[in-house]
């Protein structure tokens, strides 16, 4: 499960580097803010590696049989992580889009009226 966990946080890693590219390609963001980018990237990619180097040092432990029906454990936490990955990107998205300008309570209320007003330059 150890392993499987380290493939999730570098694919996780690849994702967010991935989402930064496409957010400084759109022009949503500048290039001021990449070195936070690739740091919190970098660390995902990193942290999996170390995770499976860390599980290859662990002793192996000897299976326990029981009676009781067996929780699929391992899809509960791929879905855990899928949807706490999700939430996160999303609230990043939310982050970067809202102009400066504009307020939280303003972003919630936009309309289709919006997408005609002209697209303010990222200096």
């Amino acid at each position: 499960m150890k392993a499987n966990l380290s493939r999730q946080l570098t694919l996780l890693g690849f994702g967010a580097m991935a989402f930064y590219g496409a957010m400084l390609a759109s022009g949503q963001v500048s290039i001021e803010i990449l070195p936070q980018f690739a740091v919190s990237a970098i660390f995902f990619l990193f942290s999996g590696k170390i995770m499976r180097q860390m599980a290859a040092r662990l002793p192996a432990k000897e299976e326990e049989e029981t009676d009781k029906p067996e929780i699929d454990w391992a899809f509960r936490t791929a879905v855990l992580n899928w949807v706490a990955a999700t939430a996160v990107i999303a609230i990043m998205t939310l982050l970067l889009i809202k102009p400066p300008d504009m307020t939280y309570l303003d972003l919630l209320q936009l309309g289709p009226e919006y997408n005609e007003m002209p697209i303010m330059a990222m200096p």
